[in-house]
């Protein structure tokens, strides 16, 4: 007979065990998620063998992820992989009557405007329309007070429409009329290949082009196998490979994967701590010469000569 004591343990264990199982594949559905929206259709969730609510969604994203691969290839296209988020903040400096006077750099770059789209217009301008219902509060408190420090969930709007979301800090400067609008949002970025992608007619080639693509993208600190090798591994032949690579993107697969792997390299050396010789093997390179003299050979400057922003 089990003691009283030796039974609540156990189910008491099953239970923080079954709970633990739970948040994991949850865990497992927001990270499909996210490689879904980065580009990266091959990744599926595994292991499906529970046959609750939990694993019915991750049935369906496994199949959208699919389906949205199959309908890409068939119209001809390669479905390109954002491999970061980058956090931008965007700050103006108002009037007090809340015109634009002058803004952060990255407020041109992100939102796509030009200076004449900005300057001396009110910021209200470049809002959803309920952001601007909710900005003529502050307008209000302004009038009222002529002191100002609070925080609003604002949508900006890029030329193109397009929203980012985030919370600004709307403060009063201290001795000066002038009021700063400060908030950090996130802007998905690329370090991928950006070049002219043409279109292949076949299907077929299509598939075997993204394979292999997703393929590099995903193998950078491997060494890149013989082109012999690639084409028996996706179900070609080589020099098939390399023409139908080339019309895709422009390039060959070398220098490719080569390119790739110094963007990589060159996104960990502005954003980590990572020393830069770890990161030259973390991207690939087994000698430091070897990828300090690529790297120089791409962007006309030593890898040494990067600004580190941590």
């Amino acid at each position: 007979m089990i003691p009283f004591k030796s039974l609540y343990s156990f189910v008491a264990e099953k239970h923080i065990m079954s709970e633990q199982n739970k948040q994991e594949r949850i865990r497992k559905i927001y990270q499909m998620l996210f490689e879904m929206a980065s580009g990266n259709l091959q990744f599926q969730i595994a292991n499906l063998d529970e046959e609750d609510e939990i694993d019915q969604i991750a049935l369906k994203l496994n199949q959208i992820a699919s389906n949205i691969k199959e309908t890409i290839l068939k119209v001809g296209h390669v479905i390109p992989q954002f491999t970061y988020q980058n956090l931008v903040q965007h700050t103006f400096i108002l009037d007090e009557n809340l015109i634009i006077l002058s803004y952060s750099p990255s407020v041109l770059t992100t939102l796509s405007y030009n200076p004449e789209d900005l300057l001396k217009k009110p910021i209200s301008r470049i809002m959803t329309q309920k952001s601007a219902k909710d900005w003529e509060v502050i307008k209000f408190e302004k009038t009222n007070t002529n002191n100002i420090n609070t925080v609003v969930l604002l949508n900006l709007l890029d030329k193109n429409n397009q929203i980012y979301p985030s919370y600004f800090n709307v403060s009063s400067l201290i001795n000066c009329d002038k009021i700063i609008v400060s908030g950090i949002t996130t802007d998905l970025q690329d370090y991928t290949y950006r070049i002219p992608i043409n279109t292949l007619k076949k299907t077929e080639n299509v598939s075997i082009v993204q394979n292999v693509y997703d393929y590099i993208l995903n193998n950078l600190e491997e060494p890149l196998p013989s082109i012999k090798e690639l084409a028996k591994k996706f179900g070609t032949n080589d020099f098939k490979l390399k023409e139908d690579f080339r019309n895709k993107f422009n390039t060959s697969i070398y220098k490719f994967y080569t390119d790739e792997r110094l963007k990589r390299a060159t996104y960990l050396i502005q954003k980590t701590e990572i020393p830069i010789k770890e990161i030259a093997f973390i991207c690939g390179f087994n000698d430091y010469n070897n990828f300090s003299k690529a790297f120089k050979k791409k962007y006309n400057y030593p890898p040494s000569a990067l600004k580190r922003d941590f």
